[in-house]
């Protein structure tokens, strides 16, 4: 248990020191794998999802008058799945039938 007065007090003020150190390390050591890690050429997170050459496909078909409906189904899908995409699945099992009259 904490207790702020004697040796209580000196006690917290070690295991904060510690942990602020221990802290440092980590972040020292991240950048520096960061910082290596771009030297050679690689970078985190995820890839584009648009390619310069796709933006370019579609910017000129748009310029030359297509519609996006008429484009889209054009473009190539990689990755996911198209069910796993964006939880579509899932959207469409908690819609409710129309009524018909």
């Amino acid at each position: 248990m904490y207790d702020p007065s004697g040796p209580g007090c000196l006690l917290f003020a070690f295991f904060t020191t510690m942990a602020e150190t221990e802290r440092e390390d980590i972040r020292e050591s991240t950048l520096e794998g960061l910082d290596a890690a771009a030297r050679e050429g690689k970078y985190g997170g995820r890839p584009p999802v648009i390619t310069d050459d796709v933006l370019h496909t579609v910017l000129r078909r748009r310029a030359n008058g297509e519609s996006v409906e008429e484009i889209q189904p054009d473009l190539v899908r990689s990755g996911r799945p198209r069910r796993a995409r964006m939880g579509q699945r899932s959207r469409r099992r908690c819609r409710r039938p129309r009524r018909r009259a």
